[in-house]
């Protein structure tokens, strides 16, 4: 397993972050249909106004260069910045290794068991 994780914010300072995720359903709901895409959630942060948050799962690297080549990932990019995005950071890791946080006891463990 090589999945790569996309975890990151998007600032819109002043505006209403929840409409804007709601003027982009039509963008983010087929993307669950794109090859490879395992998670595609956006939303809005509930403490900070105007920053939302991505988080993105991707089985390959090569399912997302795909999206990243394809149509829906620039219209949303079109839409975010003509929304008023005013800072971003996403970044994206290469996941080698995955387990619950909770063991066989049911006890939250960091450690990779």
């Amino acid at each position: 397993m090589e999945r790569v994780t996309l975890f990151g914010w998007l600032d819109f300072e002043g505006k209403d972050v929840t409409a804007i995720l709601r003027g982009a359903t039509h963008l983010i709901a087929p993307t669950y249909e794109e090859p490879g895409c395992i998670h595609y959630v956006w939303t809005a942060d509930p403490v900070q106004q105007g920053r939302m948050w991505v988080f993105e799962e991707w089985e390959s690297v090569q399912s997302l260069t795909d999206h990243l080549a394809g149509p829906l990932y620039r219209q949303m990019a079109d839409y975010l910045f003509a929304s008023g995005m005013t800072g971003a950071e996403v970044d994206k890791y290469r996941v080698v290794q995955k387990q619950g946080v909770y063991d066989g006891e049911g006890t939250p463990r960091a450690d990779f068991f």
